[in-house]
């Protein structure tokens, strides 16, 4: 019998309670979770500042042992920018075939908060579209649309209340770090690039 997975794909920019929600929602209903932590090879962008094993270490401080042995958490590149709309279905088919070598079988749900046509432009027309079960959410109704660039403005105008009631301690104990290396990528942003 096939184990039953959950598939989580974020950037993390940072972690905050919605991510985890899903998360723990993914936990509740399979026997295994794989974490997808997108955009490993984007760094001091407006969007993607934060470094990929930094993210990957405040995600892990967010689980217990217990959790941590149901929980897989991979990095994965993006191949283009954020605004190309064109090729969603190459995306998507590099997603799914990336999932499916780390956990060994065709099926799994993939737990996503965002609009569901972007989820269908990557997958509904392709081979791979039976295979995957949607487990959406609207983010509207989770924490008050929460959001990752919601936090990084809370970092712009040094509002800790704000990242106490929405992050995690992981990313509450890195408050300083965190907006001032924030601020400093808006200083001075790097630009966004495709894989050639």
């Amino acid at each position: 019998m096939a184990i039953k997975y959950g598939v989580f794909l974020a950037r993390m920019q940072p972690v905050h309670n919605a991510h985890l929600f899903l998360v723990n929602k993914a936990l509740e209903e399979n026997d295994k979770v794989l974490i997808v932590l997108g955009s490993e090879n984007k760094l001091d962008m407006i969007r993607n500042p934060f470094d990929i094993s930094l993210r990957e270490q405040m995600l892990r401080e967010c689980f217990e042992e217990q959790q941590n042995k149901k929980i897989t958490i991979v990095t994965l590149p993006d191949w283009s920018m954020e605004s190309d709309l064109e090729g969603a279905e190459i995306w998507g088919r590099y997603f799914y075939y990336n999932v499916v070598s780390r956990i060994g079988q065709k099926r799994f749900s993939l737990y996503y908060s965002d609009d569901i046509s972007i989820l269908d432009s990557w997958f509904k027309n392709t081979e791979v579209y039976p295979f995957i079960t949607y487990r959406n959410f609207e983010r509207s109704k989770l924490f008050d649309g929460l959001s990752a660039t919601k936090i990084r403005t809370a970092f712009m105008e040094h509002d800790k209340d704000y990242i106490i009631q929405y992050c995690p301690e992981s990313v509450v104990k890195r408050f300083q770090y965190l907006s001032s290396y924030y601020e400093e990528v808006t200083d001075n942003p790097k630009s966004d690039f495709s894989m050639e």
